[in-house]
């Protein structure tokens, strides 16, 4: 089962809902979770059943502006996805300098239950999927 934390930033602190069975809902289905979970959290009428059980958690450090984190895995969770902030940068591609839109991310997770060939696949497929986000309509 796949139960997704989104970290969210509120005024009592980090708070992390959990989006449910995420791997049997569409993207859009998606967004609607993480908009009613995050102004639940904010507002602070979450249900205790909305932040426990999750397997995977995902953090924008972003949002405070920072291109890069480490962050920690919650306990019993296996892994974390960490988002920094999107910055304009000059890059190579083809042999010739583009200006392109980079977004840093990073993924720490526990070896003991991830294998790390498995983690470099997620995020190779993960930067296919922003690269062209078309594709998550279609898969």
């Amino acid at each position: 089962y796949f139960n997704i934390g989104i970290a969210v930033d509120t005024e009592d602190g980090l708070i992390v809902p959990v989006i449910k069975n995420a791997d049997k809902l569409g993207i859009f289905d998606i967004a609607r979770e993480i908009q009613e979970l995050s102004s639940k959290a904010r507002d602070r009428s979450i249900g205790l059943d909305k932040l426990q059980d999750g397997t995977f958690t995902i953090t924008n450090y972003g949002a405070a502006g920072l291109s890069f984190g480490t962050p920690i895995i919650r306990y019993p969770e296996s892994a974390i996805l960490g988002i920094g902030i999107i910055q304009t940068k000059p890059v190579v591609e083809n042999d010739e300098i583009v200006i392109r839109d980079m977004l840093p991310i990073s993924l720490s997770y526990d070896h003991r239950i991830i294998d790390g060939g498995d983690a470099g696949r997620f995020l190779a497929r993960l930067r296919e999927y922003l690269s062209d986000p078309m594709l998550l309509l279609l898969s």
